[in-house]
């Protein structure tokens, strides 16, 4: 008895050992195809994708500055260490209104002082020269979710008469998901409101509807698109559909973070635009509420709101299961700098908007102007007087990098002649601070009084047809 009492106990030490070598061989293989699905989902660079549904971080790489190839295993922290490895998964897009913001934390910085964003893609961009401030896979192409409506708003809104009034058909019904105010064949609604809705609610429905309106059909819009994307520059770009929802693509729906700067950057040159997107709340008009909707900006870093920052004006939240949360904003600061951020692909986009935007700043510094334009001798001819009093009004400062201090050149600029009339208020030259040939910052110099033309018109017409003439020849 006692040796068959010592067999079975043999027997069964071998099937607990061997439950044991099967389970630790089913974590081991779980956490090989976690860390090999982490390293194939986003370009190795120190950032980290997700799961929009459970909001966890996958394993996370940092690649060298000088070689994009070359990655390294970035050291785990206690925080990461707690947290659960996922696939990113593709399908539906998530509903802007019902996301749940991961928690924002403070944003790490290197060694040298960048930050260290956690972002598939990241680029802040000086409006005024076009000049990358900082970059992290800044030309890597990945789906940018609903900061595609940039693009479709502008569009819309350069098509003319914003406010002329819209009749949904079904044609805009088409491929729509996610986020939506509603819209239903036969609905009326304005072109602005379109506008107000796909920028403040992302409504698919509306950028859809704007599309169709401009175009005639999604596909004829997303032509347009892809044709504003080639004039901007944007060569890393490809456009797919009016709203950024990707799950209808098939993979041909992409653009990178620098891309994105250029087309805010381009963007927040129009008026309308500027102001649609400044919105925290605002009104729109449509059959289901000819009262009003109010519609609430989703956009958090807007100054005043609940991630607020100083200066923020601007532009584009987006979200989908496929390109995670992104977020395309802009800061005009108290110095005078016009700032654009972009990130892709970041749960902390918040914290981390704010911390690139006060990097970027920080590489400035304030430079007083001189605004003696004592030589300028503005000559006019065919006037009454055959010289203009003029004068110059910058403001006290200007930006310049740290770095571009000492080669700032300064210079006035205005043509040999001036040719009369002239009005009061008229620019006739410019005061321009330039680095490299690229102007940072540029003045206009007007004139102070009225220039009577004492040859009835006919001689100022002369010379500007005959410069005409001379600049077709050229």
């Amino acid at each position: 008895m006692n040796h068959k009492k010592e067999s079975f106990n043999s027997i069964g030490g071998f099937f607990k050992r061997g439950a044991a070598l099967l389970i630790a061989s089913a974590m081991m293989a779980a956490f090989a195809f976690s860390v090999s699905a982490g390293g194939n989902t986003l370009p190795a660079s120190g950032n980290s994708a997700y799961d929009m549904r459970t909001s966890k971080r996958t394993s996370t790489t940092t690649a060298s500055s000088d070689d994009p190839t070359n990655s390294t295993t970035k050291k785990t922290t206690a925080r990461e260490s707690s947290t659960t490895s996922t696939t990113k998964p593709t399908g539906a897009e998530v509903n802007e209104n019902e996301v749940e913001e991961a928690v924002q934390t403070a944003t790490e910085l290197n060694e040298d002082g960048t930050p260290r964003i956690n972002a598939g893609g990241a680029v802040v961009m000086d409006c005024d020269t076009g000049m990358v401030l900082y970059g992290v896979n800044e030309n890597s192409q990945m789906p940018m979710a609903s900061t595609t409506k940039i693009m479709t708003c502008i569009i819309a809104l350069e098509s003319g008469d914003i406010g002329r009034t819209i009749t949904v058909n079904e044609e805009c019904m088409k491929l729509l998901d996610g986020t939506q105010i509603g819209l239903k064949p036969g609905y009326k609604i304005t072109m602005y409101d379109l506008c107000v809705a796909m920028m403040m609610y992302s409504g698919n429905d509306a950028a859809n509807t704007a599309a169709v309106a401009v175009s005639g059909s999604i596909p004829a819009f997303v032509s347009l698109m892809n044709e504003k994307a080639t004039q901007l520059g944007m060569l890393n770009t490809h456009f797919d559909t009016p709203s950024g929802l990707d799950q209808f693509s098939d993979g041909a729906h992409y653009s990178t973070a620098y891309d994105m700067a250029l087309l805010g950057k381009y963007a927040m040159q129009n008026s309308d635009f500027r102001q649609i997107v400044s919105f925290k709340a605002r009104n729109i008009y449509y059959d289901e509420f000819p009262k009003g909707r109010m519609l609430v900006s989703h956009n958090y870093l807007l100054q005043g709101q609940q991630y607020g920052y100083e200066g923020c004006d601007g532009i584009k939240t987006g979200v989908t299961n496929l390109a995670g949360q992104c977020l395309v904003s802009h800061v005009t600061s108290k110095e005078g700098l016009s700032l654009v951020c972009v990130t892709l692909n970041n749960l902390n986009r918040w914290n981390d908007h704010k911390t690139l935007y006060n990097y970027a700043k920080s590489l400035y510094e304030q430079v007083p102007v001189d605004p003696d334009i004592s030589a300028f001798d503005a000559t006019v001819v065919g006037g009454n007087k055959k010289h203009v009093q003029v004068e110059c009004k910058p403001g006290e400062t200007y930006n310049v990098l740290k770095t571009q201090s000492k080669d700032v050149v300064r210079e006035v600029v205005f043509d040999d002649f001036l040719y009369a009339p002239i009005a009061k208020d008229d620019v006739v030259g410019h005061l321009r601070y330039s680095v490299n040939g690229i102007v940072i910052a540029d003045y206009p110099i007007t004139a102070t009084e009225d220039i009577r033309s004492v040859t009835n018109g006919w001689f100022t017409d002369y010379i500007k047809a005959i410069r005409e003439r001379s600049k077709n020849a050229d």
